[in-house]
């Protein structure tokens, strides 16, 4: 993957019918990121043209085209630059909230999920826990069981992601219930394992290096890589 500052000349991204230039967004500006719809603060990607207000983070800017990841093992995600089915916003799959910005998306299962969301590590370690949780998919007790997160006391949707013990029947939400801290710490463990090979296919832990610095940006703590 790219790394470094922005490219100075002019550059096409697939997302935008016009070059883009290298720019470095400041926190007085209150920049959008047009691709994942955070606050764009540092590397960025900017339209060339004076009246346009497209912008995106240099991370967004160099997301892989096309994963495979475990929440959908059967078929390829392929990244889109706009809600899918001709709609101006659409559901993530993995957390129930809207989205308007970039998605992963499968086109058979009709399965969208957040660059956020399928860039969280499977596993996750939490100070008020002695083993390690587990993403999962959907929720891993029988269907009915009201499941209760153990951070916020609030309910976990069975057919939405989050971090579990089956040990203890330890559960917590997806994002909401997970500190920044924990996902740059467990983020970085994850990169270390060896992953074989893929030809022609980005790996998910490049989306999870590209998802933590945008984060390190956004919530201000340093860059891991």
């Amino acid at each position: 993957m790219a790394s470094g500052r922005p490219a100075t000349h002019p550059v096409i991204h697939p997302s935008h019918n016009h070059p883009l230039r290298g720019y470095n967004a400041q926190v007085e500006d209150e920049i959008i990121c047009s691709g994942c719809n955070q606050d764009l603060i540092g590397a960025a990607y900017k339209c060339t043209k004076s009246e346009c207000d497209y912008f995106l983070h240099k991370l967004c800017f160099e997301l892989p085209p096309k994963i495979r990841d475990n929440c959908h093992p059967n078929h390829l995600l392929t990244l889109l630059y706009s809600p899918p089915y001709d709609h101006s916003i659409y559901t993530c799959n993995a957390c129930g909230e809207y989205g308007s910005g970039f998605a992963y998306n499968c086109s058979i299962c009709q399965y969208d999920v957040h660059i956020r969301c399928v860039c969280m590590p499977e596993s996750m370690k939490h100070d008020d826990h002695v083993h390690p949780l587990a993403l999962v998919y959907s929720s891993p007790y029988p269907k009915g069981a009201i499941v209760t997160c153990d951070v916020c006391n609030k309910t976990i949707s069975q057919n939405l992601w989050s971090y579990s013990c089956r040990l203890c029947n330890y559960d917590k939400h997806l994002h909401s219930c997970v500190t920044d801290e924990e996902q740059e710490t467990c983020v970085a463990e994850e990169e270390e394992e060896e992953e074989p090979e893929d030809e022609g296919r980005i790996r998910k832990r490049d989306v999870i290096r590209v998802a933590t610095n945008i984060a390190s940006i956004v919530f201000g703590f340093g860059p891991l890589f």
